[in-house]
């Protein structure tokens, strides 16, 4: 079974008089283990889709499975559930809170879980030292690289040992060298840990670390084909 199974996925927003579809009759599937790259214009639907995935959106007709259960069967609470047990968010901006040190940020979505503090800190530590920033988790964003910000953003999104990362344009706020570097991180941990990954991005040298890329248009999938 999939990890994920979306089948004829339809987003539908109103925006006053004038109807927008931002997916229309999408499916897809990915595997577990797999690293997907979504690739594809702006407003193609890339974004609608990493927030189905993530749970962050509900759709307007079809169905979307993640480990099994169907995303629409789901109350708030339960997404909000299910989105901090098996998915881990990876952005572009980084989205840390500039007030905690790295350490806090990760610790951060092991709160929601009700993690006691002590296996916090430490599962906090081995993260950013899984990520080459054990020297640096007393530190807060402003005091980061722009790399290493990324990283300590990785070890959040791996806190609650997710069963999928979804990460939206990873490497779109860094430099080249920085960038490959996190990429090179990203399948590393992935391969390493067996995670499954769905990067959106717009660049082809991310696109390079995935075991298939799927291309959108129009809100449809045009094409997956295995890479590398």
């Amino acid at each position: 079974m999939p990890l994920l199974d979306l089948k004829g996925i339809t987003k539908v927003y109103s925006l006053g008089k004038t109807t927008v579809y931002a997916l229309r009759g999408l499916d897809l599937t990915v595997e577990r283990g797999e690293i997907v790259a979504v690739m594809g214009p702006s407003g193609s639907g890339k974004s609608t889709l990493m927030h189905i995935l993530g749970a962050l959106d509900t759709l307007t007709d079809g169905v979307a499975m993640l480990d099994g259960q169907s995303l629409a069967k789901l109350s708030e609470d339960q997404l909000a559930d299910l989105r901090g047990r098996k998915v881990g968010f990876v952005f572009q901006t980084f989205n840390l809170v500039p007030t905690l040190s790295a350490q806090k940020n990760v610790e951060l979505p092991m709160i929601f879980l009700g993690v006691s503090r002590r296996k916090r800190a430490a599962r906090a530590q081995e993260l950013l030292a899984k990520v080459g920033l054990a020297d640096r988790a007393h530190h807060k964003p402003n005091e980061l690289s722009g790399g290493e910000r990324q990283r300590v953003a990785i070890a959040r999104a791996l806190a609650n040992d997710p069963e999928i990362i979804l990460a939206d344009e990873p490497t779109g706020n860094l430099d080249t060298e920085t960038g490959a570097t996190i990429l090179d991180l990203l399948r590393r941990l992935s391969k390493e840990d067996g995670k499954t990954m769905v990067l959106v991005t717009h660049d082809p040298e991310a696109a390079r670390i995935a075991d298939r890329i799927v291309r959108m248009r129009d809100g449809r999938v045009l094409e997956a084909m295995a890479h590398g």
